[in-house]
């Protein structure tokens, strides 16, 4: 749902930058240009939203892979008198019941959020006091729709509501027309109510939340007179002051609900937000006694290892990557072996063993699941002896634990994850991160990371079909021309009908790629286009990406 994200005098970036977003988008620069400040900024809004606190160091989502610093090492060049600018836009296709009627003369909405530290007359940051969300402003269309900003005592005010915005002027009209006697309104009418609405706008307040105000609110109005208002009559005689009387009781309520849905929307998208850092640690040997606890365990990639330890679905996907002979063609499986003791057997082993006892004393062996003709009367050992395998057959209904375990199918030799190469621990978080995920917005830095071209090549594939095929958005932050370049091809397949069997077809409106250039001034953002040929339409600054020509000729 999110289209673009906005973000201004964050780390590297001054002058606020718009930030395409696509199902799948690609993240490139040189080191130390900006890149992974795009997706450090999502990391600092998730925990802005959870927490309420904006002087940020590290984050729950980032572990110990973000560390922001706090505000004054996270606002550009540390000129704590600057406001981080903080946005996103999103389509309004896919709103849904009351968002959905109050927006439906526009196509998109943009929420932008500055945040910065209180001032004193100087411009300087008040002693002791921390940063908070200075402004909130809707656009839509490339105007503002709504703007709100900070006052004392935690609360933001209504500074500007355009009546002529078409929003604003459609839900105006809806609610006269819904609720009072009249029979349309004429723009003679909405002219009209220019004065009323300015000053409906200097006593509406809102309470701030965690990070986005929680509503808006009319504290002039009685709320016990107010409830017992439904519908405004109209007279010919009054018409403007009683038309002015009925925006004042309905229009707050409405820019209520409009705000709170809003929210909800907003929230629900970050909360989408999941995240994998750069390096991938080893989980302990033995999986199912890792410690959920870690700082890292979802940003370093070890909750990947116990995802493929309790989820079949996600593990054979896995298995199938590792041993395909185009992929990473491993001799090495993923299986789930049952830990079990003896307390676990002891119980059913009893149970068994008594059955045998009471059916070889009564002839009656039918209890065994058997008859004499089949022997099992005249075979008391064998009976005792396939005890065991009974109980091998129900071994994972019995286990408490269950562990993973990698088996060489060379010589059917079981190893430990420890015992492997590093490439395994590095990609295993990616592909469960993909494989795993549905309707997310995933983050990840360096995916290509300890893997040699081709398989970075091959994750190319595995992003089209998770995106496309799982509703996921993926943020790759990359330097890898061989994820690109199978990307390009895919994308020049799907245009010629030429996509090979098993591939995800895939088209240049679903792909973001882009370049973060750094500057004097401030990180820019360069989006390059790419065409229905898999080739893109501006060439790459600077030279990236030149390195092979350089070499080969």
């Amino acid at each position: 749902m999110i289209t673009s994200l906005h973000l201004g005098n964050f780390k590297a970036f001054a002058k606020s930058q718009n930030i395409p977003i696509k199902p799948i988008t690609l993240i490139f620069g040189a080191n130390s240009s900006g890149k992974s400040s795009i997706i450090h900024s999502l990391a600092l809004v998730h925990e802005a939203m959870r927490t309420g606190e904006l002087d940020q160091f590290r984050t729950e989502l980032g572990g110990s892979s973000i560390d922001l610093g706090g505000f004054r090492q996270y606002i550009h060049r540390r000129q704590t008198s600057l406001r981080m600018e903080w946005g996103l836009s999103m389509g309004t296709g896919n709103f849904t019941g009351r968002l959905k009627e109050i927006l439906e003369p526009v196509d998109d909405l943009a929420l932008d959020i500055a945040i910065g530290m209180p001032l004193d007359d100087q411009d300087q940051p008040i002693a002791g006091s921390k940063p908070n969300v200075i402004s909130y402003e809707l656009e839509s269309q490339g105007e503002t729709l709504l703007r709100m900003s900070k006052r004392p005592g935690n609360l933001m005010a209504l500074d500007m509501l355009p009546y002529k915005h078409p929003v604003v002027r459609r839900l105006i009209t809806a609610l006269l027309e819904s609720f009072t006697t009249t029979g349309s309104v004429t723009e003679k009418d909405i002219q009209a109510l220019e004065k009323p609405i300015a000053e409906i706008i200097a006593g509406l307040r809102g309470r701030m939340g965690a990070f986005l105000p929680k509503g808006i609110k009319d504290d002039s109005l009685d709320e016990e007179s107010a409830q017992k208002l439904s519908f405004f009559p109209v007279s010919r005689g009054t018409r403007q002051e009683d038309l002015a009387k009925a925006v004042r009781f309905f229009l707050p309520r409405a820019l209520d609900e409009l705000i709170q849905e809003l929210n909800t929307v907003v929230h629900a998208e970050i909360k989408r937000l999941q995240y994998l850092g750069p390096l991938r640690s080893y989980p302990p040997r033995h999986i199912a006694f890792a410690d959920h606890d870690d700082i890292n365990w979802r940003a370093g990639g070890g909750y990947a290892w116990d995802v493929v330890r309790r989820n079949k679905e996600v593990r054979d996907k896995v298995n199938k990557w590792l041993s395909d002979d185009k992929k990473l063609s491993t001799h090495y499986e993923l299986l789930i072996r049952n830990l079990l003791t003896l307390d676990d057997i002891d119980a059913d082993y009893e149970e068994k063993i008594e059955q045998i006892e009471r059916a070889y004393v009564d002839d009656d062996y039918d209890r065994l699941g058997g008859n004499n003709e089949e022997n099992i009367g005249g075979d008391l050992f064998g009976t005792l002896y396939g005890v065991l395998s009974e109980i091998k057959n129900k071994e994972a209904d019995l286990a408490n634990i269950q562990e993973l375990i990698l088996v060489d199918r060379r010589t059917d030799t079981q190893v430990s994850h420890r015992d492997v190469g590093i490439g395994i621990s590095q990609v295993l978080p990616v592909l469960v991160s993909a494989y795993g995920s549905k309707s997310m917005i995933v983050a990840i830095e360096q995916p290509e990371i300890h893997l040699h071209p081709a398989l970075q090549a091959e994750l190319g594939d595995v992003f089209i079909e998770s995106a496309l095929a799982d509703n996921n958005t993926f943020l790759l932050e990359t330097h890898s021309e061989h994820l690109i370049l199978r990307i390009l091809r895919r994308i020049r397949e799907t245009s010629e009908g030429e996509l090979e069997e098993g591939a995800t077809p895939i088209t240049p409106d679903q792909v973001s790629v882009l370049y973060v250039q750094p500057d004097k001034k401030g990180s820019q953002v360069l989006h390059i286009p790419v065409n229905k040929e898999g080739e893109f339409d501006r060439p790459w600054p600077q030279g990236f990406f030149a390195e092979r020509a350089r070499e080969l000729f």
